[in-house]
Protein backbone atom coordinates (compact mmCIF):
# COMPACT_ATOMS: atom_id res chain seq x y z
CA UNK A 1 0.00 0.00 0.00
CA UNK A 2 1.10 3.03 -0.79
CA UNK A 3 0.72 6.59 1.06
CA UNK A 4 1.00 10.09 0.62
CA UNK A 5 2.07 10.89 3.80
CA UNK A 6 3.61 9.25 6.93
CA UNK A 7 1.13 9.84 9.99
CA UNK A 8 3.59 10.90 13.00
CA UNK A 9 2.59 11.24 16.83
CA UNK A 10 2.35 14.96 16.81
CA UNK A 11 -0.52 15.41 13.82
CA UNK A 12 -3.44 16.33 15.04
CA UNK A 13 -6.34 16.91 12.36
CA UNK A 14 -8.59 19.15 15.20
CA UNK A 15 -5.46 21.41 16.55
CA UNK A 16 -6.60 24.15 13.79
CA UNK A 17 -10.77 23.96 14.61
CA UNK A 18 -10.14 24.23 17.80
CA UNK A 19 -7.42 27.02 17.30
CA UNK A 20 -10.40 29.04 15.22
CA UNK A 21 -13.08 28.27 17.65
CA UNK A 22 -11.13 29.37 20.58
CA UNK A 23 -9.45 32.02 19.45
CA UNK A 24 -10.66 34.01 16.14
CA UNK A 25 -14.57 33.29 16.93
CA UNK A 26 -16.68 35.63 18.61
CA UNK A 27 -19.64 33.98 21.06
CA UNK A 28 -21.77 34.39 18.18
CA UNK A 29 -19.93 32.87 15.89
CA UNK A 30 -19.52 30.33 18.08
CA UNK A 31 -23.26 30.40 18.44
CA UNK A 32 -23.72 30.51 14.48
CA UNK A 33 -21.63 27.12 14.61
CA UNK A 34 -23.98 25.26 16.89
CA UNK A 35 -26.83 26.52 15.46
CA UNK A 36 -25.66 25.54 11.41
CA UNK A 37 -24.38 21.83 12.79
CA UNK A 38 -27.61 21.26 15.16
CA UNK A 39 -29.39 22.35 11.40
CA UNK A 40 -27.84 19.83 8.73
CA UNK A 41 -27.82 17.16 11.70
CA UNK A 42 -31.59 16.98 11.94
CA UNK A 43 -32.15 16.31 8.44
CA UNK A 44 -34.51 13.91 7.94
CA UNK A 45 -31.39 11.68 6.07
CA UNK A 46 -29.76 11.60 9.14
CA UNK A 47 -29.83 8.20 10.91
CA UNK A 48 -30.33 7.86 14.69
CA UNK A 49 -27.01 5.73 14.43
CA UNK A 50 -25.10 8.71 12.93
CA UNK A 51 -26.16 11.09 14.98
CA UNK A 52 -23.93 9.88 18.32
CA UNK A 53 -20.84 9.91 15.80
CA UNK A 54 -20.94 13.34 14.86
CA UNK A 55 -21.43 14.67 18.90
CA UNK A 56 -18.17 12.39 19.12
CA UNK A 57 -16.55 14.08 15.95
CA UNK A 58 -17.33 17.59 17.49
CA UNK A 59 -16.48 16.96 20.75
CA UNK A 60 -12.80 16.18 19.14
CA UNK A 61 -12.67 19.97 18.42
CA UNK A 62 -14.25 21.23 22.09
CA UNK A 63 -15.73 19.02 24.60
CA UNK A 64 -18.60 21.92 25.10
CA UNK A 65 -19.19 21.81 21.71
CA UNK A 66 -19.77 18.45 21.51
CA UNK A 67 -22.52 18.87 24.34
CA UNK A 68 -24.26 21.69 22.30
CA UNK A 69 -24.70 19.53 19.68
CA UNK A 70 -25.78 16.57 21.36
CA UNK A 71 -27.77 18.86 23.26
CA UNK A 72 -29.13 20.06 20.33
CA UNK A 73 -30.04 16.94 18.06
CA UNK A 74 -31.76 14.88 20.72
CA UNK A 75 -28.32 12.92 21.83
CA UNK A 76 -27.89 11.89 25.53
CA UNK A 77 -24.45 10.89 27.60
CA UNK A 78 -21.77 12.74 24.94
Amino acid sequence: VRAAATLHAEDDDFGQARTLREKVMSDTDREHLVQNIVGHASAPEVTTEMKPRIVAYWSSIAKDLGDQVAQGIGVSGS
